[in-house]
């Protein structure tokens, strides 16, 4: 599967996602300014991503539900004792 995708709106680059290996989601990185908005959020897969830019082109806002980024943990956190 490849790591970067390029996400288009109406036929125009809106941004690209990249697979964040950490998290194992992918990271938005804006192309254009109308999708600025979209700049550093993470999604599950690509397809989010574009249904997010589709939506905020169509609005001018993200979808209420848009996918937050991953919590960050500190090493060791969240492991059973």
């Amino acid at each position: 599967m490849p790591d970067a995708y390029v996400i288009q709106v109406s036929g125009r680059t809106a941004g690209i996602v990249t697979r964040d290996s950490q998290s194992h989601g992918f990271n938005f990185f804006s192309a254009a300014p109308r999708f600025n908005a979209m700049e550093g959020q993470r999604f599950s897969d690509p397809l989010a991503a574009e249904r997010a830019a589709r939506r905020l082109a169509e609005h001018g806002s993200l979808p209420r539900r848009c996918e937050k980024p991953y919590p960050r943990r500190a090493a060791g956190e969240g492991r059973l004792s």
